[in-house]
């Protein structure tokens, strides 16, 4: 949660640092809305990518163990 850049734009971390704000999926997500918005922050199309490609890993990570675990899910609630 802290490091998602909410309250404060990626532009305000040290240098040294940013790439662990930038490993975060949401990060380029708020950033976007923040220049949409208000017109500071950055918005970097790599970024967005990256994001989504996260979220797209995750989703198939979650569909397939749903589909392994749905078998005998019953059994154990």
């Amino acid at each position: 949660m802290y490091a998602t850049p909410v309250i404060y734009p990626v532009s305000t971390i040290p240098k040294q640092y940013r790439w662990l704000i930038l490993a975060n999926p949401m990060t380029p997500i708020v950033e976007g809305f923040r220049f949409a918005f208000l017109g500071a922050g950055a918005f970097d199309l790599g970024q967005l990518l990256y994001s989504f490609g996260f979220m797209i890993a995750v989703l198939l990570f979650g569909v397939l163990l749903f589909n392994q675990v749905e078998r005998t899910f019953m059994d154990t609630v």
